[in-house]
Formats: C-alpha cells, structure tokens, sequence
C-alpha cells in the first residue's frame, strides 16, 4: 500500500545501540580508609618500558596496603617475563602483587599494527588478557580495578585519589603525547550522531567499525581539575572501572559488540546495564613515545 510506503523508516539498522545520556557523577569526598585498587597491566615486549612503570607506581600517593598489582605477559620474545617478576618484588608490601602468564600466540607489531586488516585480531588478543585480568579483578576483595598502560610517560601521583573523588562506575584520564598536547588514546571519544548504516557499511571492516580519524567523533580536550565529560567509548590507557560494573558481567568484548571491541565494546556494553563512562578532561597522563 502507498501508505505503508510513505512510513517513515529507521535512519540506522546495524549499529543498534541508543548511546544514552547519563548524568554527569558528583563529586565526593574520599572514604576513609580509602577504596581498595587493583592496578591491572598486560604486557608484551615491554622490558624497556617497566623501569619506568614501576617508578611510575610507586609514586602514587596510596596507601601500598590497599592496593593490589597484577600484571599479566604474553607473546614476548623478550625477557619482559623475567623482568616483571623482579619488579614485581618491589611491591611486597603491598595488598598483593602478582604476575599472570597468557600467551595467545598473535604477533602483530611495527607498521602492523595500525593496518585496519589486523585490527580484529590484535585487539580480540588484548580484550582476552584485559578480561583476564578482570578476573583477577573479581577474584580479589579490591573495590575498583585501574587498567594502566605498561608504557605510560607520566601519571600523576596524586591521579588515583583525583579520580576516586568522581563517583561514576567507569572513568578514563586524559592521555595526551608525552612531547605535546595532542591527543593521544583514539578510544576515548563521545559520538557526535548516531552512526548510520550508511557509515557502518562504508567502514565496517572484519566486523568492526573503523572509520577515519574524528568521524563524527568529539575527543575531550585538556580541561579544567574539576571538569567531567561524558563518553560513549573509552580506551585502556588509564581506565578506572567500579566493582559492581564487572559483577554486572561487563567485560571487554572479544568478539564484536555493535560492531566495537576491547575497551570501545566495553563501554557500549557498560551503557546498556545501565552504567555510564566519562572522562576527567582536567587529570592529563601521558603516554610514551613508542607505540
């Protein structure tokens, strides 16, 4: 019939999601004692970078008694194992301090890694060691898990107690280039529209949707200590994520959900049990000037 033909029709079909707009979280005062943390890495070929991490670690304002460290390695080809384990024994007083083994057997690196053929399958190999150590996570009586990135710059010391003060389930810092305030982690971002199914098939590539740099994609900018902005994605380089969001069985998808993996599913799939992630634009890490 004409009028059925003349019946408005949904604008996307494949990319489903509703990218809700959740409240922006309050402020509080921090508990005492302070909330328990696990700092959760994984880690490849990174035995230049763990001197550095270690630093970066004990550096934090936190009390060592409450917090719990895993690392987790795989796939090196070199002593990164051996290393962690050592570094690891700086960290006896803490909580806990292990280090997990999962090789998977991906080896993608260099030039590679940026070629949208092989996304899938790197980021499906680092979505299994991030859910692994959200296993951890759930295994340990710690209140919250912070992912950090083994090769991170700078990470300020007071950055654990600045983020803990936002009372949200999920809460990323601002990771900038270590030389510059660029923009670095291209997972943190909130979609200025809905994408259409025009854009998911020019873009959908392995079953994920890879399209260029800022399509419709707003990154926070540097902003003020007391800002907080709300994401529809985030990335892993400095990711605070509440107990009760992993409880709720939110984990980093390895296969594509709504056509997004690792840190970028996890946010979609925090926001449909109901949990929101935001970013506070004014805590600034920086990243390290490889990878």
């Amino acid at each position: 019939m004409l009028s059925d033909r003349l019946q408005p029709r949904p604008s996307y079909t494949l990319f489903t999601h509703p990218l809700p707009d959740f409240p922006l979280p309050t402020r509080r005062a921090l508990p005492d004692p302070l909330p328990r943390l696990m700092i959760a890495t994984p880690c490849k070929n990174a035995s230049a970078m763990l001197e550095t991490y270690f630093a970066l670690i004990e550096a934090l304002d936190y009390p060592r008694e409450r917090l719990h460290l895993r690392l987790l390695e795989g796939d090196s080809s070199d002593d990164t194992y051996a290393l962690a384990k050592a570094g690891l024994r700086r960290f006896e007083d803490c909580a806990s301090a292990e280090l997990l083994k999962l090789d998977l057997g991906v080896d993608i690196s260099g030039g590679e890694r940026d070629r949208a053929e092989v996304q899938r399958d790197r980021r499906a190999a680092i979505a299994a060691c991030r859910n692994a150590l959200l296993r951890a996570f759930l295994e340990s009586d710690a209140d919250e898990v912070l992912f950090i990135d083994v090769d991170m710059a700078v990470i300020p010391p007071d950055a654990l107690r600045r983020a803990l003060e936002v009372d949200a389930p999920i809460r990323v810092a601002n990771c900038r280039k270590l030389k510059s305030d660029e923009n670095f982690d291209a997972n943190s971002f909130r979609y200025t529209r809905q994408p259409t199914d025009l854009a998911m098939r020019r873009f959908v590539k392995q079953g994920i949707y890879q399209p260029p740099s800022r399509f419709f994609r707003h990154y926070p900018p540097v902003g003020n200590a007391g800002d907080v902005v709300p994401l529809h994605s985030v990335g892993g380089t400095f990711l605070l994520i509440r107990r009760d969001v992993a409880e709720a069985g939110v984990d980093f998808p390895e296969t594509p959900y709504q056509y997004h993996l690792e840190t970028e599913g996890l946010a979609l799939k925090a926001a449909d049990h109901g949990f929101g992630s935001f970013m506070l634009p004014g805590l600034i890490v920086r990243h390290g000037d490889h990878g």
